[in-house]
């Protein structure tokens, strides 16, 4: 059948140059190609669609298990972001608290201070105060004795007769006091 059609093709092919073209073998020509995929068809079927398939079905496997597995990475690592969210949370609560702390604390300090500082000034003041009140006393003292001791000699060159230290000191209170109003006026 092949030679005949071979020999068909031969003859014919001189005449028109392309025997595929040529009428009188198409029959053959349809029925060998139709064998030929049926064949081709068989043997995709049988051996090539199911490996492609294996593939695709194994690639569609190993696809779908790295999304879970990519989710599961996805939600584990919001889980440990919560997590690292809530430690800075409470890093800042801890900070903060810890910072109110330490100002109330300066606080204290500064008032606790300031307190100290100003009982010992005012103890400073107010020995400073008592020791003034104690030299202006003295010298106040000394001046009467001196002015008692110039009223006396004064008095004895005047009157040319002795006065007693209690007439002198008596005469001296009275001149001080005299001093002192006048000057509480001239104020």
């Amino acid at each position: 059948m092949i030679s005949s059609a071979y020999a068909a093709t031969e003859g014919h092919a001189q005449s028109s140059g392309l025997p595929q073209f040529d009428s009188s073998v198409f029959a053959s020509q349809i029925f060998w190609t139709v064998v030929s995929f049926m064949v081709l068809m068989y043997l995709l079927q049988r051996y090539v669609i199911p490996a492609i398939n294996d593939i695709l079905d194994s690639r569609g496997k190993k696809i779908s298990e790295d999304l879970q597995n990519a989710e599961k990475a996805r939600q584990e690592a919001e889980r440990v972001l919560a997590g690292y969210r809530e430690q800075v949370e409470r890093a800042r609560q801890m900070a903060s608290a810890t910072l109110e702390e330490a100002r109330l604390e300066a606080s204290a300090i500064r008032e606790h201070a300031l307190a100290d500082l100003t009982e010992e000034l005012a103890k400073k003041k107010a020995s400073a105060v008592e020791e003034i009140e104690r030299v202006r006393q003295r010298a106040m003292e000394e001046v009467r004795d001196a002015a008692v001791e110039i009223a006396m000699l004064a008095t004895e060159k005047l009157i040319a007769k002795t006065v007693t230290k209690a007439k002198a000191e008596e005469m001296v209170k009275g001149a001080v006091d005299h001093l002192e109003q006048n000057k509480a006026s001239l104020h």
